[in-house]
């Protein structure tokens, strides 16, 4: 035994130190990451559903073998390299799953969930293994006469089954970081609740003139896009700030005038710990007013959408009653919902500006909930927690027919836990926005035949 600790150089130890980190690595990764639900838990942050976090386990477990293999065969070197690939891959999964874990640190929010004491651990093991194997590469891990002796002595044998252990696993590893990848991306993935496992599910669609044509009001005959001025069409350019805010007053619900736009937005400022959202609303009038308010104070002016000589519509201007640096000019805005996109000044920390975003006014008739999919369906009934909404889409419907999301839906928007329904295979979540409700139902096992899944989902306000 003496012989034998003597005869091994650094390197060799250094080696050794690689295996045992990745065993460590292995056991307590293993120990104590919970994939929970859509691949995240108490473990692991949000952001890690879009990763196969298994891999950081199984890629130590590669590299506890693979430097197994290179220890029977310290000679040859080049072995080394398919350690640090597998130590390589684990710590790759791991920085993927770790920023916001991380970024704790330094806000003191842990918004995303997860354990920032065990991704430490698993980043700090993952770098030390790295950084010992890398080291171990540059160093001789058996003397000369050593070298000799293991060429005698079934040099081809130990040679092949180190070299084709460490081959195997590395095509391995690859391999399953592929498939594992691509199944946790994929919309067929068995852990997500929102997808069928036994065929690609279709994207939600819904029939608006079906689900909501009868609701719509044929008395609201105004049409907001037939409203331009020009600035000097505008009957109140010329007026002073208390004509203006007399005329147009502080109500969002005026009986002398028509909405035309309406603007909302939302600011977190994230300073020292601050991630309260700060507010601002515009309404402008088929009269050339607007009103609002930009974190929590009231502001008033004119407004025009034509410049001189210019396309109607193809601008959007509103005179701010502050003074003239608190004018806002609009953007043209790409979503289908929103048409314009705008900054407001606000008096939060001395200026700051909130982005306001506008489209046509026409009145609420409705709501739906998109979850993504066609039918949710789960495999088991305990399947059906809390984040099982997570990514489902809250969305008004106006009077034109129109869709658009609901706005600051992680402040507005409700769902509430699962109810049973006459079929025991079939649970519903209902989801609350403002007066409006909306069940999403919940197939268990699989989803239903066409013949005998409902129309569309129950609708109420």
């Amino acid at each position: 035994m003496m012989k034998f600790i003597k005869s091994k150089k650094l390197g060799y130890w250094f080696m050794v130190a690689t295996a045992i980190l990745s065993l460590v690595l292995f056991v307590v990764y293993l120990a104590t990451y919970e994939p929970g639900q859509f691949g995240h838990g108490h473990t692991m942050p949000n952001s890690a559903a879009s990763y196969a976090t298994e891999l950081v386990w199984i890629w130590a477990l590669f590299a506890f073998l693979a430097q197994l293999a290179a220890l029977a065969a310290p000679e040859h070197k080049w072995l080394e390299i398919v350690v640090i690939g597998c130590i390589g891959g684990a710590l790759f999964v791991e920085i993927q799953l770790c920023p916001t874990v991380l970024a704790a640190l330094a806000t003191g929010v842990a918004y995303e969930g997860g354990s920032l004491e065990l991704h430490l651990t698993y980043l700090i093991l993952n770098l030390l293994a790295l950084a010992i194997g890398v080291a171990s590469c540059f160093m001789d891990s058996i003397g000369d006469e050593e070298k000799e002796e293991l060429k005698k002595t079934f040099a081809m044998p130990r040679f092949a089954g180190a070299a084709g252990l460490a081959g195997v696993l590395a095509i391995v590893g690859i391999v399953l970081s592929s498939s594992l990848g691509a199944a946790q991306s994929g919309p067929n993935n068995a852990n997500d609740p929102t997808a069928s496992s036994e065929a690609p599910a279709k994207k939600f669609a819904i029939d608006l003139q079906a689900e909501f044509g009868d609701k719509v009001d044929p008395n609201y005959t105004f049409d907001p896009t037939s409203v331009h001025f020009t600035k000097e069409s505008n009957p109140h350019s010329e007026d002073a700030t208390s004509a203006i805010q007399s005329a147009v007053g502080s109500s969002y619900e005026r009986s002398d005038a028509n909405l035309v736009y309406c603007f909302e937005g939302a600011y977190a400022e994230g300073w020292q710990g601050d991630y309260s959202k700060h507010y601002a609303y515009l309404y402008l009038w088929d009269d050339g007013l607007y009103n609002g308010e930009s974190n929590g104070t009231k502001i008033y002016g004119y407004w025009y959408d034509t410049e001189d000589g210019g396309e109607e519509g193809a601008t959007l201007v509103m005179v701010d009653n502050r003074g003239r640096d608190n004018d806002m000019v609009c953007s043209v805005n790409t979503s289908k919902f929103y048409k314009w996109v705008t900054e407001v000044k606000s008096t939060l920390n001395n200026g700051r500006t909130i982005k306001a975003f506008g489209y046509y006014y026409y009145p609420v008739i409705g709501f739906y909930v998109d979850p993504g999919v066609d039918y949710v369906v789960v495999e088991k009934e305990e399947d059906i927690t809390d984040s099982i909404t997570l990514g489902w889409t809250g969305t008004r419907v106006l009077n034109n027919l129109t869709t658009g999301s609901v706005f600051d839906a992680a402040a507005n928007l409700r769902f509430g836990s699962k109810q049973d329904t006459d079929d025991p295979n079939v649970k519903k979540i209902t989801a609350t926005w403002k007066s409006y409700t909306w069940d999403t139902m919940i197939y268990i096992g699989s989803a239903p035949a066409a013949e005998e899944a409902p129309a569309s989902p129950a609708a109420a306000e």
